[in-house]
């Protein structure tokens, strides 16, 4: 006869003091956060890629399968599913008030394409992509686009609002310092990149980014404009309202 307990009052209390973090949802995001790069995966892939057993992994896309979160194709794979985009709705469309103006004001005020970036696990990830009116010729990222957090400016940039690591990269501590960091060559290759740590209003850790071809900025202006669209991506939310 089979038995369940429930987890001992020291577990709970370890649960308690690290923030009320649950095993299964931390597992369910987990898996989330695994599909969001775009590729499907079946079952299997996602328990390898998480060291979680395939039933757990099972148990857990059914249920975001009955909510619409991710969806099942004919292959068996999962992807994200269209009910994550209606959950993340009403926070996108708040971010598109606040970010789209202040992107475009940047890139047209640098004449280079201009990036808002958050982190995610390992990488920073482009939320917004926006290139310079005006201008007949400039560089195309695509949203959606990943990096990691140690390759370039936008992830020195996001690991500056995170706390100080032993032995992290001089760019990370120039960041914090100057609240700019540049690089070259990282994250594209053959370009130049200019980036600024954001704090938002909710909390939230991001990276605002111009890209341009070397010696087709100028950079100390692009400096000044990071920090300024940084500054105002920053201000209370009354501050937007009109």
């Amino acid at each position: 006869m089979s038995t369940t307990t429930r987890g001992s009052s020291a577990d709970q209390g370890r649960e308690k003091s690290s923030g009320v973090r649950t095993q299964t949802l931390d597992r369910a995001l987990q898996v989330l956060q695994l599909l969001s790069d775009g590729r499907a995966r079946t079952s299997q892939d996602i328990g390898d890629a998480l060291g979680l057993h395939r039933s757990i992994v099972y148990r857990i896309l059914r249920t975001f399968e009955n909510r619409n979160v991710v969806s099942r194709g004919t292959s068996g794979r999962y992807r994200i599913g269209l009910g994550l985009a209606t959950l993340a709705q009403p926070a996108i469309d708040a971010l598109d008030d606040r970010v789209g103006a202040v992107l475009q004001d940047l890139a047209n005020a640098v004449q280079a394409t201009a990036l808002f970036c958050v982190p995610q696990g390992d990488d920073a990830v482009v939320l917004y992509s926006t290139r310079p009116q005006g201008r007949s010729t400039s560089i195309a990222v695509r949203q959606g686009s990943r990096m990691p957090l140690d390759a370039g400016a936008p992830g020195s940039a996001l690991l500056a609002l995170m706390a100080p690591r032993e032995h992290e990269a001089s760019e990370v501590t120039l960041a914090r310092q100057l609240g700019v960091v540049k690089s070259y060559g990282q994250p594209y290759a053959g370009l130049g990149a200019i980036a600024a740590p954001v704090r938002m209003i909710d909390g939230h850790p991001a990276a605002l980014c111009v890209v341009f071809a070397a010696g087709d900025a100028d950079e100390q202006g692009a400096q000044n404009a990071l920090r300024g669209a940084a500054g105002q991506l920053m201000q209370p939310s009354a501050m937007w309202e009109h």
